[in-house]
């Protein structure tokens, strides 16, 4: 097993995202979260960590914001080295992570919704720290499914706006 949640749905999301890492990449994707995990439970850290246990009142975006912050700065110890199709899915480890900890400390009861929010909690944190945006993200996406990008909004007004005022 990957991570440490004791809650059986984190601990299937963890286990459905470590399936969808290719063999090859395996190695690394462990060693990334296990450097999360072992930064998460630290000894040291664990009055900063039960503070914010103890606050929370949103536990996926804190989940999700921590986890991305985590994994980016990850990235920069690592000089980088750590492959980038493997931030996303470190980083959603790590939000489980810290959800089974705010469930266990009575701040969080775990459902798919839960799960959902994190996982989006974690793409809208970590986007913007590797320079990405919503919507550049969208245009590759259509880029790579073969779609045409995204058309150029309209200018102010619309096309029935100027019309009307050509009228």
């Amino acid at each position: 097993m990957l991570g440490q949640a004791s809650n059986p749905m984190l601990a299937q999301a963890e286990q459905a995202i470590q399936a969808k890492i290719p063999p090859a990449m395996q190695a690394n994707f462990e060693k990334v979260v296990h450097a999360g995990l072992t930064i998460l439970y630290s000894p040291k850290l664990a009055q900063q960590r039960n503070a914010q246990l103890a606050n929370v009142t949103d536990p996926a975006q804190l989940a999700g914001q921590g986890a991305a912050r985590m994994v980016s700065n990850l990235f920069q110890q690592s000089g980088k080295k750590i492959p980038i199709p493997l931030i996303i899915p470190a980083a959603m480890v790590l939000a489980f992570e810290f959800l089974d900890l705010a469930a266990k400390a009575g701040k969080a009861q775990i459902t798919p919704d839960l799960i959902a929010k994190a996982t989006q909690a974690v793409a809208d944190a970590i986007l913007p720290l590797f320079g990405a945006t919503k919507d550049k993200v969208a245009q590759m996406t259509a880029q790579k499914a073969g779609a045409p990008a995204a058309p150029a909004p309209a200018p102010a007004g619309g096309i029935i706006g100027n019309a009307q005022a050509g009228a």
